[in-house]
């Protein structure tokens, strides 16, 4: 089973997956309209950082679920 064809799956049937995967999607693009705001204020560099941090709290879930999936098929 390929990584995206796990992730289409743990989507389809985990709601705690689902959940984190698309809040990672949405904090992305968050981060990316607001790096591309002109001037940079530090204020905007603060928000930007906190939602990044965010952003890699679900990633690691995201990959720890996948982990997860992974050891019970060795099973």
């Amino acid at each position: 089973m390929t990584r995206e064809e796990i992730v289409q799956k743990l989507l389809q049937e985990d709601r705690e997956f689902r959940y984190h995967y698309e809040k990672h999607e949405e904090l992305d693009k968050q981060i990316d309209k607001l790096e591309k705001h002109h001037p940079m204020t530090h204020d905007l560099e603060m928000e930007i950082e906190k939602l990044k941090k965010e952003r890699l709290l679900h990633k690691d879930i995201i990959e720890l679920k996948i982990q997860q999936f992974l050891n019970s098929q060795k099973v």
